[in-house]
């Protein structure tokens, strides 16, 4: 009989730390949910992933609003991608901002408007955000969304881009610097 309460009591501590242990897989959070959304999607699997994203994103999650949002405009889902760009650019993320100016600038999803445009781009190049920098220096360099031509104020994003630029680490971000360079080229 001893021995039986002995086991019974093993066990029960046995399953109460597999359950410990097991809690953090079972409700995984925003952040956990967009870091698998990411693998999801590297893997092919975009039904998984937008699931994923759009559990983290209704949490508030803005990396995950984001990378809604972009898979949306991608999909022509222009008015949903502007609903969690906007959510995203409402928490401060730069990234958020950056989508939502584009969608402005597009016209996509909400009606064209360069003045809104330069105003989330500029917002999101002052937090050091790469692509806005580039879009800055190129609005600056070519007069775009209608900006005013200023070779200045072009030279200083530029010169900024090239700092991030060396910052820079990711595969992307790379990418997007050399083409930079590669359109500044021609």
């Amino acid at each position: 009989m001893a021995m039986n309460n002995l086991n019974c009591g093993m066990r029960a501590c046995v399953g109460a730390l597999l359950l410990c242990l097991a809690a953090p897989f079972a409700f995984a959070g925003p952040e956990q949910d967009t870091e698998l959304a990411e693998k999801e999607f590297a893997r092919g699997d975009l039904k998984k992933s937008l699931s994923l994203w759009r559990n983290a994103a209704k949490q508030g999650y803005a990396p995950a609003q984001v990378w809604l949002g972009d898979i949306l405009d991608k999909g022509e889902e222009d008015e949903e991608a502007v609903a969690w760009y906007r959510k995203a650019a409402a928490q401060g993320s730069a990234a958020g901002e950056f989508g939502l100016g584009q969608m402005y600038a597009k016209g996509e999803g909400v009606k064209k408007d360069f003045a809104q445009a330069r105003s989330y781009i500029s917002r999101a190049a002052e937090k050091d955000y790469l692509q806005a920098v580039i879009a800055m220096m190129e609005m600056h360099k070519k007069g775009d969304l209608g900006a005013t031509r200023d070779p200045v104020l072009a030279a200083q994003w530029e010169a900024k881009v090239k700092q991030l630029s060396q910052k820079e680490t990711t595969p992307v971000q790379k990418q997007t610097a050399q083409a930079t360079a590669q359109a500044k080229d021609k």
